[in-house]
């Protein structure tokens, strides 16, 4: 080597180490989840839970990849700013809005934002496939009759609203979607004497990529437990991540959730509930962190998981 070229070399190696010590010179640009998981959105999936703007319990979820933007709920109808502001990231277009059931903290900001959309566009709704008549007729107060008829209002005459019902098996945007739970009449038998309709007919629904799922229980309680746990097995609710019922109030218990095989699980409410003993929610919080499982509630959100 001439000495012209071991100079020239040595300038090189100098600038090189010069450079590794800039920040984030050779950062890695690899995404990755509120876990550490990488991803890729060509080949997978987004979810991500996020707090509702009211404080409050509720639930709102996006599910990405390069190619699709899915919403589940939304919450409270003082939430329907920040649904908005997520959509306008995602260029103001859902080519899917999922309705667990048409209560005010899960439907209360699609009503908002339904009601002017704006340049929003939504491509396909599905909801749990409630009867207005029936719940309108026995519904009890807690039932937001209010939410329901602007929910179905807003929806009776929409051509590309599905109504889901139990067994249900269908892709939506490259997703497998199981429906294991909807309103019908298993509800209507195993409801109880407070006539909990709505939270018990909100949808039990299986969201599957190549590798990973996510289950949503959404408000399901106490009443669809020994139905929903004779009638499921273990294989079809094996999820990576679980959504937990009704905030993780007085809902499925802990066996059912174990069944599930789930690593981690959210809850969807901030810690004046779930960490208040005062509410189951802090109970079982507790107990998945003693089974070494992880909890992602409204006091670190939001958070983003990976679906392979």
């Amino acid at each position: 080597m001439t000495h012209s070229l071991k100079r020239l070399f040595s300038a090189l190696l100098c600038f090189l180490f010069l450079l590794s010590l800039l920040p984030g010179a050779f950062a890695s640009t690899v995404k990755r989840d509120s876990l550490g998981q990488a991803y890729d959105l060509s080949t997978d999936y987004l979810v991500t839970q996020y707090a509702d703007a009211t404080g409050q319990h509720g639930c709102f979820y996006t599910i990405e990849n390069e190619s699709s933007f899915l919403i589940f709920d939304g919450g409270w109808a003082g939430n329907a700013d920040a649904v908005r502001d997520v959509i306008a990231a995602h260029g103001n277009h859902v080519n899917a809005w999922i309705i667990s059931h048409p209560h005010q903290d899960h439907a209360g900001a699609f009503n908002v934002i339904m009601a002017d959309p704006g340049e929003i566009v939504v491509d396909e709704i599905y909801d749990n496939g409630f009867d207005y008549d029936f719940i309108e007729a026995s519904g009890e107060p807690y039932d937001d009759l209010a939410i329901m008829e602007t929910f179905h209002a807003l929806t009776k005459d929409v051509s590309h609203v599905t109504h889901l019902k139990r067994g249900d098996f269908l892709t939506v945007c490259g997703l497998t979607f199981n429906v294991y739970n909807a309103y019908d009449d298993v509800v209507l038998a195993n409801v109880g004497g407070e006539k909990d309709y709505q939270n018990n007919a909100s949808l039990l629904l299986r969201i599957r990529n190549q590798d990973d799922s996510i289950l949503f229980c959404s408000d399901i309680k106490y009443d669809m437990n020994a139905f929903l746990s004779a009638n499921l097995t273990p294989e079809m609710l094996s999820s990576t991540y679980v959504q937990l019922g009704h905030h993780g109030n007085w809902s499925l218990d802990e066996d059912f959730y174990a069944r599930t095989g789930a690593g981690v699980f959210f809850l969807d409410a901030p810690s004046n509930i779930s960490d208040n003993p005062d509410f189951p929610a802090s109970s079982l919080k507790a107990d998945l962190l003693a089974q070494n499982k992880t909890v992602l509630d409204y006091s670190t959100a939001p958070h983003s998981v990976v679906l392979k």
